[in-house]
């Protein structure tokens, strides 16, 4: 068991965001107890720690009759759904006549009962304070009630002392959950999160605020928001897809020069991309030189490519960048390969030891990095991060943890990922790194999984180092049940009718295992399949891999003869292909093969049979299949909430899906009131919550949509469905942010003041994909708010409301960023003799700056605080030159004797022994000295302070005609005394 961190045991531990509140019945609770030692035990305290982080991520079955309205979440057992744990969200059925739920915080969690799956009698929710006990976040991290979570491995390598660690792990074996565990078990103050998708940032995000320590600061960002704001760049993201096609186009005029590659563009676009631009790096690290711009020399190139892809495809490669260097002086990367360029400069900037101001200094703060997906990052991608640790190592006295997690043979992007070569880089330029294995898929059900373990048997068919390193059996710890079905077709209506079909089911994906869509279907089916590029790193309940046989006869195919070149190339990234392809699906997998050859046919079967041809599964015809799958009875709720995790899946690479799942599960609800609709409130303001989240993202993202969507407005869409999920907080920030995207250039830091204000009011609701959405458009802002300090009131207003915004979107300096705004907000306003404002500021301040407070003071005239501040400062001077001001003359005597040789003492003593003289005036002065005689006093008095009286101008003979008076003229404003800014008026002025 992990030795729990100090901090849980202070009494004091709160989360950085308020996490749901979850009640467990006693029930529950002597289950949870007697299933300690059991996966079951494990799975229910993993469920409560989720349930405290977001329950509107989590999958359940509903229940009817008496208990309408418990949720159902598997906790597995034998044959599968054995055991479910019962639960239910405030003002859910069974809980509005209890007692005392009423009277909970929202988004509180009610957990009733573990139960056997054919256990459906009668749970009452009886009374709050009778049966539930509040479980805190605490509580759970501190294993009182339950066990711990995770699983052996998992917490080998969180709870591992070694700075750097690398974590494998096959598809679903969570590799995730571990690396979120592991990045809070280190310890460290800043945790610097890095991930390729959005969705899993958002995750990670709810995790870190809802379940961490509120005193650290977690800051999670997608991998290319993370260049620009290493960068402090605005360059905007690139699209894939575009370069691309712009690059296949490029290579037309030079397509002789590149024989090899004529028939496989796409294929030289990835080369490019791992090999050429994302090899060069700006020093020398493990195997890869040393370049002087982002892309490596030919003779390197050639050196370690010519034996994977022979000689004539390597000497082609390299040709043809070389002839669109010279057609256009930009560099390769820039023009194809955005993120790349972004990368160089980058890691240039880092390899440099001064670091200059390209590098943002607040990413040189952090203690503990970690990076999910790594193996979607290029070398030199991967250079960047460890330059950024390296870098921050160098500053302190201690490595900082670094922690990788990632599958070598699960690549989104052309990287041509080894560990072996991560390994080294680490080795050259940090630390030899730790190596952990997570070995059991936690994810796909028994028979899928044994079928993403039998795909490592075709690496067999290619050369030894084209394969992936490792093992890739995983062991099976999911006994849930599945399905397997296996469809041949020919072309025609009853094909389109099943993928039309298909295409409409909740939770089912379309996966084609090509490079795009075949040209073949209709375009209305051809937006519905998704390539195995896009589906990587997501799950749905069903998957449908499109004509699998015939890439699984390619790969087998002269599985004897071939030995390198392009084919070998080929043949892995179709074996990986297949391989993540088989890995999504949580419940049914259907194999679907277009007009297969019997040869085919036959491979299909002996590959999904586990070696035989004569099995369990067996062809069927898409009718059979239609019908199979319509006497699947699903639940209302199950419907919608496929339809909620398909548009979350969608939205990054299909957005016309997203936004018809998204429709589809608000309609799914009903109206208020209708016989059929969903009641559950909770359950409502969920869907509508996801849906503002989908609408907003597409519409932040310009995101094309087909004009038989009816072009809407997404902005407005979103709105609504805030409101309908009864954060209107939400939809007043929607609102300003669209005022903020929409904005001119003149009126943009006027819309951001009011978007500053309006998500700070609204904190509490902010969800974290809409941080993780704006991405580093957030800090641009913020640069930009900053920037305008100087301008006119500017620096009275953003002291305000700043600060709370940087608490509020969670920068990693944000304390220290305050600091300094108020600092240079206080120059600024003294510089424009601002002093009420400036002192309200200071005297905000929790440590007291009693030199600015008293130049303040001064300047407002208000000279008798002014000098007590100036003494608590140990200014005697200036304390004594406001005493003057005053003038306080029996303090300003004191403080001049006090401060030794000061000009003024010999005056000051020579007045108090005037004044001594004067107090000994006789009682009858007045009374019996002449008028003459007194005038000789106020001579003598003159005399010595050197004061000459006018005489008085002679009188002027009276005009006739009055001449008109000319206007005033305005008097200069004069400098203060001395010249220096916060002095009062000189001595002259009061004489």
């Amino acid at each position: 068991m992990q030795t729990p961190q100090p901090w849980l045991f202070a009494g004091d531990f709160s989360t950085g965001a308020p996490a749901n509140p979850v009640f467990c019945h006693q029930d529950f609770l002597e289950k949870l107890a007697g299933h300690r030692n059991h996966p079951v035990g494990k799975r229910a305290s993993l469920l409560l720690q989720r349930l405290a982080v977001d329950e509107r991520r989590l999958h359940f079955k509903a229940t009817h009759g008496v208990n309408r309205g418990w949720r159902r979440s598997r906790l597995g057992g034998n044959q599968g759904s054995h055991f479910y744990a019962w639960w239910a969200p405030r003002g859910a059925p069974p809980l509005r006549d209890g007692e005392g739920f009423a009277s909970t915080p929202e988004r509180s969690i009610f957990v009733r009962d573990i139960r056997h799956h054919d256990d459906h009698s009668a749970a009452p929710a009886q009374s709050l304070d009778g049966h539930y006990l509040e479980v805190s976040v605490a509580e759970m991290r501190r294993e009182e009630y339950g066990p711990s979570p995770w699983t052996q491995p998992q917490a080998r390598f969180a709870g591992a002392r070694q700075a750097v660690r690398m974590l494998k792990g096959h598809p679903g074996s969570g590799k995730t959950t571990a690396l979120l565990h592991a990045a809070d078990q280190t310890g460290a103050e800043q945790v610097l999160y890095l991930t390729f998708s959005r969705e899993l940032a958002a995750l990670a995000r709810l995790y870190f605020d809802r379940y961490c320590a509120g005193s650290r600061r977690f800051h999670v960002v997608t991998f290319d928001s993370f260049l620009r704001e290493l960068l402090r760049t605005e360059a905007p993201p690139e699209d894939p897809q575009e370069a691309r096609r712009q690059f296949r186009s490029d290579l037309g005029p030079i397509a002789r020069s590149i024989a090899p590659w004529n028939d496989h563009r796409n294929a030289l676009y990835d080369e490019v991309h791992a090999h050429i631009a994302g090899s060069a790096l700006p020093i020398a690290a493990g195997r890869f030189e040393a370049c002087s711009s982002p892309r490596v020399s030919e003779r390197n190139y050639r050196t370690r490519r010519s034996m994977y892809i022979g000689q004539a495809a390597a000497a082609a490669a390299i040709d043809a960048i070389v002839r669109l260097e010279k057609a256009d002086k930009r560099p390769v990367a820039e023009r194809y390969f955005p993120e790349l360029a972004l990368a160089w400069r980058a890691g240039r900037e880092l390899a440099r030891p001064d670091h200059p101001g390209a590098i943002a200094p607040e990413l040189l703060a952090f203690d503990c990095i970690a990076v999910d997906e790594c193996q979607d990052l290029t070398a030199l991608e991967s250079f960047v991060v460890i330059q950024l640790a390296a870098a921050i190592n160098r500053r302190r006295k201690h490595m900082i943890p670094l922690l990788l997690a990632g599958d070598e043979a699960q690549t989104v992007r052309p990287t041509d990922f080894e560990w072996a070569w991560m390994s080294e880089m680490l080795h050259t330029l940090l630390a030899t790194p730790s190596e952990f294995r997570l070995s059991t898929n936690l994810r796909s059900p028994e028979r899928i999984a044994r079928l993403v373990n039998r795909v490592w048997d075709l690496y067999s068919v290619i050369e030894k180092r084209d394969r992936p390193s490792g093992t890739g059996y995983a062991e099976i710890e999911d006994d849930a049940t599945d399905q397997i079905l296996y469809c041949t077709a020919a072309p025609g209506p009853d094909l389109n009718e099943l993928l039309q079909n298909l295409a409409q089911r909740e939770g089912l994906a379309l996966v084609t295992l090509d490079d795009e869509v075949p040209g073949e279907f209709p375009e209305n089916l051809r937006r519905s399949i998704l390539t195995v590029q896009e589906i990587k790193g997501l799950d749905f309940h069903s998957v449908c891999v499109l004509d699998g046989g015939r890439h699984l006869d390619r790969i087998l195919k002269e599985a004897h003869t071939f030995t390198t070149g392009l084919d070998s190339l080929r043949k892995r990234l179709s074996i990986d292909a297949l391989r993540v392809a088989l890995s999504r699906p949580t419940e049914r997998l259907l194999w679907l093969d277009i007009q297969p050859a019997p040869r085919v046919v036959q491979d299909s079967l002996s590959f999904l049979n586990y070696g035989v041809t004569v099995g369990g599964i067996a062809p069927s015809v898409p009718s059979a299949i239609v019908k199979t799958l319509d006497e699947e009875a699903l639940d209302l709720e199950e419907r919608i909430q496929r339809c909620q995790q398909d548009a979350r899946q969608f939205l990054q690479i299909r957005p016309e899906l997203a936004l018809s799942r998204v429709n589809q599960a608000v309609a799914l609800l009903g109206e208020p009131g209708a016989p059929a609709a969903i009641t559950d409130e909770s359950f409502r303001a969920a869907v509508y919550g996801m849906a503002a989240e989908i609408c907003f993202s597409l519409a932040h993202r310009r995101a094309p949509l087909p004009p038989e969507l009816g072009r809407p407005d997404l902005f407005r869409e979103a709105r609504v469905a805030a409101l309908n999920a009864g954060r209107a907080g939400l939809a007043a920030i929607i609102t300003d942010l669209e005022r903020v995207l929409r904005a001119r250039s003149g009126e943009n830091l006027a819309a951001l003041g009011d978007l500053v204000q309006t998500m700070s009011r609204n904190r509490q609701h902010i969800e974290p994909w809409l941080l993780t959405e704006l991405g580093s458009q957030l800090a641009d802002w913020v640069r930009d708010l900053e920037g305008a300090l100087p301008a006119g009131d500017n620096a009275a207003v953003l002291s305000e409301i700043l600060p709370p915004f940087y608490e509020t979107i969670r920068l990693p300096d944000a304390s220290e960023r305050t600091q300094r705004l108020q600092e240079r907000s206080v120059q600024l306003l003294m510089k424009n003799r601002k002093f009420s404002a400036a002192l309200a500021l200071l005297e905000k301040r929790t440590e007291r700056d009693h030199r600015l407070e008293a130049a303040c003071l001064d300047g407002l005239g208000r000279f008798a605080e002014a000098a007590e501040a100036f003494r608590r400062a140990g200014d005697l001077k200036e304390a004594l030159r406001c005493y003057r001001s005053i003038p306080d003359f029996d303090t300003a005597l004191t403080l001049i004797r006090d401060i030794r040789e000061h000009p003024a003492a010999e005056s000051y003593e020579w007045l108090a022994r005037l004044r001594s003289v004067i107090s000994d005036k006789p009682e009858k002065f007045n009374r019996v000295m002449q008028a003459s005689e007194k005038k000789v006093l106020e001579e003598m008095l003159e005399q010595a302070l050197g004061v000459a009286r006018k005489k008085p101008a002679p009188k002027k003979a009276t005009a006739k005609k009055t001449a008109p008076r000319a206007p005033a003229q305005p008097r200069p404003s004069r400098a203060p005394a001395g010249g220096t800014q916060g002095r009062g008026r000189s001595h002259k002025e009061y004489f």
